[in-house]
């Protein structure tokens, strides 16, 4: 039994009091009527970017700057150039970055400026830079995820599998286990043929789980629960069309699906909360990094993903998570009675990370979706969706526990 944490708790993340597409309206106005409050151009300018509207936030934020200089103007500058993807703006995003530098006095902020200028270098092909650049935002915060994905991208990417290796080995030693650094464990092992160890970090034999809730008080089955659910979800204002960002391709999405006027969707989020807290319970009876990295408390972050005939997800995992999952609000006859792997989940390795060989010798877990399905797994685990290329909506809320 790991003598790590002995106690877990699992809050829900608050529901929205109002939709993010309706708050910019408001905010809009506000803007108007008193043009000189920072907090309210501030608002607005993170809601643009949330929303991908990156030149109106990239206006909002130079307005900033311009008035009272700040790291976090800066480096969110930086983020927004960085987002438009295109040479120039690859170039002023390394501009702001370094403007943000002298100005984060915290080693967490400044590792946070160094990150993001790490990434604006790789998009110059500056790779030694950038490796120079993430190194040090790593000794100033262990615990920064995004430097530590993107050093680990051009580690892995020239080959230099026993360097990411010890990266990865050295912070887990230090108590920083989070999904990106036990992910990039996985691909260091696998970058040096040790598969073995490798589907150890994943062990998804002993963490996927696979469950079927009963419904809730107030409905008389899953069915119909999954019915209220699916009607919250499609008529939600926030619903987008291929998020930048995320690993949704040809997929519409809601980011925060519950309103403090929802009904269902808050009871499934109930369903889910419980079993998180039943499924931890079980864990602590294993001996694992991952397990031994569990926080104390967590937050249930949910979100929603729908997709039509073409709509898929590439590989991801899923960086500010411990755990994460999956619930199937609806699936398609074609999915649930299929043979081949459309619309179903795959447990594997990308093959544009290790190559085609090593990710079929790692091996793929295919899962095939039915409404009312439940699965929970580790956050590290690597995992895919097919497209199902048919008619009707495949329906998920997808969920994440986060460190509280």
């Amino acid at each position: 039994m790991t003598d790590a944490v002995t106690t877990f708790s699992l809050d829900i993340e608050p529901p929205l009091p109002l939709a993010k597409a309706h708050e910019v309206d408001l905010l809009r106005k506000a803007v108007a009527g008193k043009p000189s409050s920072i907090t309210l151009r501030g608002r607005l300018a993170s809601l643009h970017f949330i929303q991908d509207r990156f030149d109106e936030a990239i206006a909002l934020y130079r307005q900033l700057w311009d008035e009272a200089p700040d790291a976090h103007w800066a480096t969110m500058l930086a983020e927004c150039h960085i987002s438009r993807e295109t040479p120039e703006d690859d170039r002023l995003a390394e501009r702001m970055a370094r403007l943000a530098l002298p100005l984060a006095v915290e080693p967490r902020d400044r590792a946070q400026v160094l990150a993001v200028l790490g990434k604006a270098l790789v998009r110059q092909g500056r790779r030694e830079d950038a490796r120079t650049t993430l190194m040090e935002a790593l000794d100033s915060d262990p615990s920064n995820a995004n430097a530590y994905k993107r050093l680990a991208a051009l580690d892995l990417a020239s080959g230099s599998t026993a360097s990411a290796l010890d990266t990865a080995d050295h912070l887990i030693g230090r108590g920083v286990a989070h999904s990106r650094v036990l992910a990039g464990k996985v691909l260091a092992l696998v970058g040096q043929g040790q598969f073995d160890e490798a589907r150890k970090v994943v062990d998804l034999e002993r963490f996927l789980h696979r469950s079927r809730p009963a419904a809730p008080a107030g409905w008389p089955d899953l069915a119909a629960l999954n019915r209220d659910v699916r009607n919250e979800l499609e008529r939600h204002p926030d619903i987008r069309f291929d998020r930048y960002g995320t690993a949704s391709s040809k997929t519409w999405r809601v980011d925060q699906p519950a309103f403090a006027s929802s009904v269902a969707i808050p009871a499934l989020q109930d369903l889910i909360q419980q079993a998180v807290i039943d499924h931890v319970q079980r864990l602590d009876q294993e001996e694992s990094v991952w397990v031994q990295g569990r926080p104390a408390r967590g937050i249930l972050h949910n979100w929603c993903v729908i997709t039509d005939g073409e709509g898929y997800e590439e590989w991801h995992v899923h960086q500010n998570g411990w755990m994460s999952g999956v619930y199937y609000v609806d699936v398609p006859d074609s999915i649930t009675s299929g043979s081949g792997p459309g619309g179903c989940i795959a447990f594997g390795l990308p093959e544009d990370l290790v190559g085609d060989e090593a990710a079929r010798e790692f091996g793929q877990t295919l899962i095939r979706p039915e409404a009312g399905l439940m699965m929970l797994f580790p956050s590290h685990a690597y995992h895919r969706t097919f497209a199902h290329g048919g008619e009707g909506r495949r329906i998920c809320l997808a969920f994440d526990v986060l460190r509280g």
